[in-house]
């Protein structure tokens, strides 16, 4: 309360932040400044996220899949006045660290991987590459389920004689695999598949990699 009093304050999670400061952006104008904190790394990757879509996306798929006031130069500018805190991060996100992904890199290459924004940046580089050619997701828990969900859901469509199995690096917290579960399960009894299996990898620590 006291420093929302001297400096405006906006509270959001993984799921909304990135629609939160397109939003506070384009109603203030380029001029505005936004001082991110106390989750350094999802400040660090946020910035890095602005860069990729300012880079890659055109003005029109900005408009079209963000937001509609939006351009790669406002996104561009909007990533200059980006101030983010050096100093915090989540404990469990903290473990997906130069271990960890070079055990990915090395080992799980033909994964599909998913990073939390609060994953270190590492991380959140090899899924945000896998992401332009939709074989990873960058974002919030529920934005990781909705894509496990569509790749099981698009792989139970082409048929059951596809079959095989998807595998998914997790990029962040271990207790969403039960929602993860309950999802894909839901997906292959509706499209009576028996022969397709998704398979979640969690990096449970810097050390090893192993299979849930």
């Amino acid at each position: 309360a006291v420093s929302s009093a001297t400096v405006p304050t906006i509270t959001c999670t993984s799921s909304n932040v990135l629609p939160t400061i397109l939003q506070a952006s384009a109603q203030m104008g380029p001029q505005l400044k936004i001082l991110y904190g106390p989750d350094t790394y999802m400040g660090n990757n946020l910035e890095r996220l602005l860069d990729v879509l300012s880079e890659s996306w055109t003005d029109e798929q900005i408009q079209a899949d963000l937001h509609p006031r939006h351009s790669r130069a406002t996104l561009k500018a909007l990533r200059d006045n980006l101030v983010v805190f050096p100093s915090g991060n989540c404990v469990v996100h903290h473990m997906f660290g130069h271990a960890v992904v070079d055990t990915v890199k090395e080992h799980y290459d033909d994964c599909y991987v998913t990073a939390h924004l609060e994953v270190p940046g590492e991380m959140f580089e090899i899924a945000m590459s896998k992401s332009l050619q939709d074989d990873g997701v960058v974002g919030s828990t529920s934005n990781i389920l909705q894509f496990i969900s569509r790749k099981v859901q698009e792989r139970a469509e082409a048929g059951g004689a596809q079959g095989g199995r998807l595998r998914f690096i997790l990029g962040t917290e271990a207790g969403m695999v039960t929602s993860i579960v309950q999802s894909v399960q839901t997906i292959l009894k509706n499209a009576g598949v028996d022969n397709l299996e998704a398979e979640v990898i969690f990096p449970v620590a810097s050390e090893a990699v192993t299979s849930t």
